[in-house]
């Protein structure tokens, strides 16, 4: 092997993204896309936290809005093959070699299509509205007055210092600060994110 193919294989075999930046005291990167982050703890109005324009708490699961259900659904459906076999079927059943009418194979297209889109809307409906339900679950936000006061989960911003009481849902990604236990331990039940618990 030449030697300078035997450096390029060396090269790819121990480069790793890690050690290709050296730490510096060059700030300007932090808070972008794969560097740290910096949050300004109980403090979402300073001026530097703004200007990282962190995004909010709010929750969406759905799929759809009212202005491109109709769209976006019909896309979905004419994805897969057997619907455009039978679209294509349906525009040739126009013409007058065809041996059936176009009511026939127009049809039970139409009938499949409207009830696969019919079923969609009704669930993405019902995940919008449990997507209402967590975003408007009431929590405790340490605030000005020295107090918890009660807030919704959307309104949550990065830094925000939240009371969680026992078997309480977590309204965000949070950080331990303190626990009411003797030992400072925290027990967390993760049977929603893995579907089994720990």
């Amino acid at each position: 092997m030449p030697e300078e193919r035997r450096r390029r294989h060396f090269g790819k075999l121990y480069s790793f993204s890690c050690c290709s930046n050296l730490p510096t005291d060059d700030h300007t990167q932090i808070g972008q896309s794969g560097y740290s982050r910096v949050v300004h703890c109980n403090d979402p109005d300073n001026p530097e936290a703004l200007q990282l324009n962190y995004r909010g708490n709010y929750v969406s699961t759905t799929k759809y809005t009212a202005a491109n259900f109709l769209p976006k659904s019909l896309f979905e459906q004419f994805r897969r093959v057997a619907n455009i076999y039978f679209l294509v079927v349906a525009f040739v059943s126009f013409s007058p070699l065809a041996p059936y009418s176009a009511p026939s194979v127009l049809a039970p297209l139409l009938v499949v299509i409207g009830a696969t889109m019919a079923k969609e809307g009704v669930e993405d409906w019902r995940r919008r509205k449990q997507d209402i339900e967590a975003n408007n679950r009431k929590v405790k936000v340490y605030g000005k007055g020295h107090t918890f006061i009660e807030t919704k989960w959307k309104n949550l911003r990065v830094g925000d210092i939240v009371k969680i009481h026992k078997e309480e849902y977590f309204p965000a990604d949070l950080l331990l600060l303190s626990s009411s236990y003797d030992d400072g331990i925290c027990y967390v039940e993760t049977m929603n994110l893995m579907g089994k618990p720990i």
